[in-house]
Order: C-alpha cells, then sequence, then structure tokens
C-alpha cells in the first residue's frame, strides 16, 4: 500500500548495474490508495504492524519531506484505512519524515509505540495504547538527523538499537554541509524501552557514495544484523552491512 503522490513526474531509475528491475508501478491490482488531496504531495510513509498481525499504523508527512504529520490506521491488513486520525497539535510541527515502531519495555513489558521526527533537534513522540493517544513531540537530545530513526530493532539483551544518517547539516546545532558532502551514518541504544536513546557513534562515514536512511533486518537464525542502505547520489546500487555483534562493530558497505 502507499499513500498517492500527485503531479509527480514519472522516471526511469539510471542503469549500469545487471541487478533485474522489477516495475510493479503498473500492477493495479496490488495497489490500494490510503490518502489522496488535490494539489498536495503525500508520501514518504512509514508503517508498523500491530501482533494481529492485521492492524497497520501508517504515519507520513503533508508535504515531500516534510511537513505535518498525518496518520491513518488499517484494521485489515491494508485492504481499508480509516480517516485522518486526531494527533496532538504540536505533531504540526513536524520538520521531516515521521517513522514509527513498537518497542517493548525490557523491565515492565509495557508495549509501546514512538514516532520520530528528523533535522535539528531530533524528537520523539510516545504511545502506550497503540496509537489512540500520543505525547507531545520532545527533543531526544542536543543532536539530530535526516529520517531519524531509519530503523528500530530489538537486541538479545532487550536494548534496542536505532540507525539514521545525516549530511553535516543537522547533527549538531552548529551543523553545515561540507564539500565534498560527506554522509555519516549513525547508531544510538535505549535500554528503557524507546523512552531514552544514547549519544549517537558514528558507524560509518564517507563522501564517494552518499550511504542514508538504513533498513534493518535480522538473520533466520538471528545471529547476523544486516542494514540496507539507499545511495543518495545516484551513482552507485544501494549498500549493505553486517554486524555479528548485536550492532557493536559494522562491516564496511
Amino acid at each position: 500500500c502507499s499513500v498517492s503522490m500527485a503531479n509527480t513526474p514519472q522516471e526511469s531509475p539510471p542503469r549500469g548495474y545487471t541487478i533485474p528491475l522489477i516495475d510493479l508501478a503498473g500492477d493495479v491490482d496490488r495497489q490500494v490508495v490510503v490518502d489522496r488531496e488535490p494539489g498536495q504531495y503525500l508520501g514518504h510513509p512509514t508503517t508498523v504492524l500491530l501482533e494481529d498481525g492485521r492492524t497497520i499504523i501508517c504515519v507520513y508527512p503533508k508535504g515531500h519531506g516534510r511537513g505535518a504529520v498525518v496518520c491513518r490506521k488499517s484494521e485489515d491488513g491494508g485492504y481499508t484505512w480509516s480517516p485522518r486520525l486526531p494527533l496532538p497539535d504540536n505533531f504540526s510541527t513536524s520538520r521531516e519524515v515521521p517513522t514509527i515502531h513498537r518497542v517493548i519495555d525490557p523491565v515492565t513489558g509495557q508495549k509501546r509505540l514512538i514516532m520520530f521526527s528528523g533535522l535539528y533537534p531530533a524528537r520523539m513522540a510516545v504511545s502506550e495504547d497503540d496509537g489512540e493517544s500520543w505525547s507531545d513531540l520532545a527533543p531526544l537530545g542536543q543532536w539530530g538527523g535526516i529520517v531519524v530513526m531509519g530503523c528500530v530493532q530489538r537486541l538479545d539483551d532487550g536494548r534496542y538499537i536505532a540507525m539514521f544518517h545525516d549530511d553535516g547539516r543537522y547533527f549538531s546545532a552548529q551543523g553545515r554541509r561540507e564539500n565534498p558532502v560527506r554522509f555519516t551514518l549513525y547508531k544510538t541504544f535505549s535500554s528503557d524501552g524507546g523512552l531514552r536513546w544514547s549519544t549517537p557513534e558514528p558507524v560509518w562515514s564517507g563522501t564517494d557514495v552518499h550511504l542514508c536512511e538504513p533498513g534493518m533486518i535480522r538473520s533466520p537464525d538471528g545471529s547476523t544484523l544486516a542494514i540496507l542502505l539507499r545511495e543518495n547520489s545516484r551513482r552507485r546500487n544501494s549498500h549493505v552491512m553486517f554486524s555479528t555483534d548485536q550492532g557493536s562493530t559494522w562491516s564496511d558497505p
């Protein structure tokens, strides 16, 4: 499922690699329109699937990569969607793409939804009733980044690892973009079920490729974490990195 992106030109991605390209854009039988608003760009959706295997909560910005947060819910696996749900007033102050994740407190077992909003400072809101109500967006610390957090994964000891990237402009209040542009991938940890996050640490940094927006999965045997990284300059294909020590260290891309 995807939100509708009105008035967006359709362009083929640059090639140069032999990896097959499968385009599902014309396969309308697979598609469900979640939201549409004439003259308004709606895109960048992120979703969380709840434990019943059917309830999906989707958040996205009202604009291209920025704007007020919009939220809809499906209770039938994505076939039909609710109207736009009420949210706290300060969700309208979101400056970037919201990302939503399920976390569980390792001590109390409390299930939470956490939603992040990036740039500086990175902010987060919390729901402890599966999105029926939310706290206001509040700063996580004196740091920020782009698409915070691109991914969140529970570790074997109950902590969570989250990752995101920055291009030098938003990590600190004095941020600026270098020349050549340098992309840095960061990791941060939470030991209290997602309520607080450690000061982010760099995992990789480079100027030759612009790796960003990590998405993380765990191997079937649980021993390896993998992050798939978009290449923002469009000069190279996507990259992947691996960790076999619960995110402490990572392979080269």
